[in-house]
């Protein structure tokens, strides 16, 4: 099934732990919408299953009652739905019971977070009925799943009270650029694919949204750019659903958004001390799958400080181009507003868009120029001194060879003005002594006879050689 496209590694691994018919506890998390419910309920198909889903930003009391009606409809028992509990251990005793009726059952409590109403209780209140009940079943599989990847590290993957009791741990990532291509499907050509994977990235469920039958504008229009478009608010939904302190860290991505950035840099950019808080705000983002932390390369070095850069494909395209026409978008202004809200400033957007793009896959990168062993530090570049240069992506590596990398997503095919624009930086550039220099070029289209013809690029590596890379 397309739906599950870049899941079997996942599904294979849920079945295995089936097949063991032996009693285990499992943590699953990761970002909004990546399709972590579809995963469970694909897995859970065909096997008695009790599935419980919570409520978003609801009191304990709520969720109990709404716990109980699943568990009602479930049982069919519906007067189960009369009782007045305010409070999960009487609701976890009833399910205990129906539990010890069942030879085997996967129990499946969706959105913890959101169930725990933000708060750890709820955790130590299910260490002790796995202790004291579950953990003796015959062969239950009980999986704690939720999208507010912080909460779930802190209160699920690393909580004292659950230590030692998880068999497995499942951060369920976005899919890879070439299963965005098969999900997508030959419908649309490889320029329309990279442009899905450059604003909206692997998300399942973004993808989904979509009709392949139609063209990128037009879908953009239609889900972005109006009144009931499907993404209109979601940058919101993820900042209000990942964390609590909304506009702390929106001011972070946006910093970042515009440049990767140093601590300190960011401490500068949202006015904040560069100590323990703004330490955690940055690892709750990272562990959002929101930024990543990279490596600095300092005088083609590798350095023990790090840059943080934004990752998230979708927030990116919402800062530049959906959040500022918020109020038009609302009120329904205008007409063509792709055309209107984009004009002058799709392309330049796209650029950068496609160098974040591999600096994202940049192992991928490695792997693909059949170098992945031997990185030692990669990243991109820049020196603001001696008039300045730029690389958007340089591996230093074991062998005493240096890639530097130029990354282009151009309106025509690269042409030889490139080497013009490489050797300039060249120039201005100290090496270490006794290195290798290779120079590849990564660009959306293939390069112009002229170019190729030259030879003066070791490699050129095209969108689509990556798109269609394994890995």
């Amino acid at each position: 099934m397309r739906d599950f496209i870049g899941r079997n590694v996942y599904l294979e691994r849920l079945n295995a732990l089936w097949k063991t018919r032996k009693t285990k506890a499992i943590a699953v998390y990761g970002r909004r919408r990546v399709g972590k419910t579809a995963l469970i309920q694909k897995f859970a198909t065909g096997k008695v299953a009790y599935l419980f889903e919570a409520i978003e930003a609801e009191n304990t009391e709520t969720q109990v009652g709404h716990f109980l009606d699943q568990l009602a409809r479930r049982v069919g028992q519906p007067h189960l739905r009369d009782l007045s509990y305010k409070d999960w251990p009487p609701v976890f005793d009833l399910l205990t019971r129906f539990l010890q009726d069942q030879k085997e059952a996967v129990l499946f409590f969706d959105e913890l977070p959101w169930m725990a109403a933000g708060r750890s209780k709820l955790v130590s209140t299910l260490k002790y009925y796995w202790d004291k009940y579950w953990k003796n079943h015959p062969h239950l599989v009980l999986i704690l799943c939720g999208s507010v990847a912080s909460w779930m590290v802190k209160n699920v993957v690393r909580s004292k009270a659950l230590y030692g009791h998880l068999s497995e741990t499942d951060l369920i990532e976005p899919l890879k650029p070439f299963e965005v291509a098969e999900f997508i499907g030959r419908k649309r050509g490889r320029k329309e694919i990279l442009d899905y994977l450059l604003c909206f990235g692997g998300i399942p469920r973004y993808l989904e949204e979509f009709d392949y039958g139609r063209s990128f504008e037009l879908n953009v229009e239609n889900t972005c750019f109006q009144p009931s478009g499907f993404f209109k608010d979601e940058a919101d939904k993820i900042f209000y659903n990942q964390f609590r302190e909304t506009q702390i860290y929106r001011q972070i991505v946006a910093a970042l958004l515009e440049a990767p950035l140093s601590l300190q840099q960011i401490s500068k950019a949202v006015s904040l001390p560069s100590g323990g808080g703004l330490k955690l705000y940055l690892d709750n983002l990272v562990t959002a799958g929101i930024i990543e932390r990279v490596p600095e390369i300092r005088g083609f070095r590798p350095s023990k400080t790090h840059v943080y850069v934004t990752v998230d494909e979708f927030l990116r395209f919402d800062h530049r181009f959906l959040r500022p026409h918020r109020t038009a978008i609302e009120k329904g202004v205008g007409r063509k507003r792709f055309l209107h809200f984009t004009r002058g400033r799709w392309f330049p957007f796209l650029g950068h868009a496609f160098e974040r793009f591999c600096l994202k896959y940049r192992y991928a990168i490695a792997e693909l120029l059949e170098f992945g062993d031997k990185v030692i530090a990669c990243g991109n570049v820049a020196e603001r001194s001696s008039g300045g240069y730029q690389y958007d992506l340089v591996y230093l590596r074991s062998d005493d060879v240096i890639t530097v990398c130029e990354v282009k997503c151009l309106a025509q095919p690269p042409s030889t003005g490139l080497i013009r624009e490489m050797e300039e930086k060249l120039k201005k550039t100290s090496f270490p002594r006794d290195v290798t220099v290779e120079r590849v070029l990564i660009s959306d289209q293939e390069a112009s006879t002229a170019l190729l013809e030259s030879g003066y690029f070791h490699r050129l590596v095209t969108a689509q050689e990556i798109i269609d890379f394994r890995f």
